[in-house]
């Protein structure tokens, strides 16, 4: 058995029986070895493709917290956005029930204005009544704006 036959059942053990995913890249290096020996790494050009390398990376690093960045303080911006939509549904619903219980209650009075017509309540019952429809109407016109 070779050293490389040696190192292939290691390289399999250790990654599982499926093998590696196949690296990504240019397809002139796909089949090139990825373990760098110390002569290797003496090379000069393997050094200078080495830094290359850590450079673009280095860069796409930066490119990418740049994204972070910016998602987070967007997705900032969208939580705020929520909460004031929320609230705002919560105002409008708040404005939804008052308006519907003075439409309510203002049209009972003035309902109720017939069968109280000799008493002199007559009169407050319909003020009452014509108050709260005039409140209903307020709230939902002040609802829609």
């Amino acid at each position: 058995m070779t050293e490389q036959d040696i190192n292939e059942l290691t390289r399999e053990d250790a990654e599982g029986p499926s093998g590696p995913s196949p690296p990504k890249g240019p397809r002139a290096f796909r089949n090139i070895s990825r373990e760098l020996t110390e002569q290797d790494l003496a090379n000069v050009a393997v050094q200078k493709l080495l830094l290359s390398e850590v450079d673009r990376l280095g860069r796409e690093n930066e490119e990418y917290r740049l994204y972070m960045e910016r998602f987070h303080e967007a997705n900032r911006k969208v939580a705020v956005l929520e909460a004031v939509l929320e609230e705002k549904g919560k105002t409008k619903l708040a404005f939804e029930i008052l308006s519907g219980t003075c439409l309510t209650f203002g049209g009972l009075a003035i309902g109720q204005m017939n069968a109280l017509w000799p008493s002199p309540w007559t009169w407050i019952v319909g003020i009452l009544g014509a108050v709260l429809l005039g409140g209903g109407i307020y709230a939902k016109k002040v609802k829609a704006s």
